[in-house]
């Protein structure tokens, strides 16, 4: 991936080159002074949205076309997981909502949690994800079982999803090519789901980026957000300007998390 980021005022003209075929340009208005990666969030969301429009439109010419679209929403009853830097911005966001808004959200949390407990799912899930997201029949094994509990994710709302413009990486990238219909059947041995091919996967890299550097991967099961919000507030996290914050990140998601 070539990656071209020139300051123009506050602005930040980006040109991104998959390769000697696929590029494409936009234009940033991030932060001022000194941000953290959860800062930049938005802007690299915006990125990403282009990198995977590329993607997609590729696999179009192929002759699979993504056929994803609103109101299909199986994918909102798996495991959603985030980095620690979009767990901070999700809880961020909920705070900048109406009352009334924050408050069916945070009791939609808060019955998902109780389900988990009850389960006692919820212990696991953590452990899996946060600890040992390396053992992938352990977190696979955790992810079945929170499927069967037939939850959705909190943000959903009847069949929109409540921070769309903020959802997360995994949310962004989730795209398939087959009948929406088998993504209901996910974890079934003759499930028939075509996930569309990208060329980078932005999820696994914010899962493993500090803001300076590669980190053992570690993610947050979605439901859990508010519940590890003040100690996620206790670690230290790498400022840098947006130019160098995104740059930094960009070089990460190509050396380790392109296909």
């Amino acid at each position: 991936m070539k990656i071209d980021i020139v300051a123009n005022g506050q602005l930040l003209d980006v040109s991104i080159g998959l390769d000697a075929k696929r590029s494409f340009s936009c234009v940033l208005s991030p932060p001022d002074g000194d941000v953290t990666f959860v800062d930049v969030l938005p802007e690299v969301y915006e990125i990403y949205t282009n990198i995977l429009g590329v993607n997609f439109e590729e696999s179009e010419q192929k002759g699979k076309p993504v056929r994803c679209g609103k109101g299909c929403v199986s994918c909102c009853h798996q495991l959603i997981t985030v980095s620690v830097h979009e767990a901070l911005l999700l809880t961020h966001i909920v705070g900048l909502l109406r009352q009334e808004e924050q408050q069916r959200i945070q009791s939609t949390f808060e019955g998902s949690l109780k389900r988990l407990e009850e389960a006692g799912l919820l212990r696991d899930l953590l452990h899996s994800h946060v600890n040992a997201f390396e053992d992938r029949a352990l977190v696979v094994g955790a992810q079945k079982r929170y499927w069967s509990l037939g939850l959705a994710c909190p943000f959903l709302l009847g069949d929109t999803c409540a921070i769309y413009p903020c959802r997360p990486f995994i949310c962004r990238q989730y795209g398939v090519s087959s009948d929406p219909e088998h993504c209901g059947q996910v974890f079934q041995k003759d499930h028939l789901i075509e996930r569309i091919r990208l060329s980078h996967d932005f999820g696994s890299a914010a899962a493993s980026f500090d803001g300076l550097e590669a980190i053992k991967t570690r993610t947050i099961p979605l439901p859990a957000i508010f519940l590890v919000h003040g100690m996620l507030h206790c670690f230290e996290r790498p400022k840098a300007t947006a130019e160098v914050m995104i740059a930094r990140f960009l070089r990460h998601v190509d050396k380790h998390f392109s296909r």
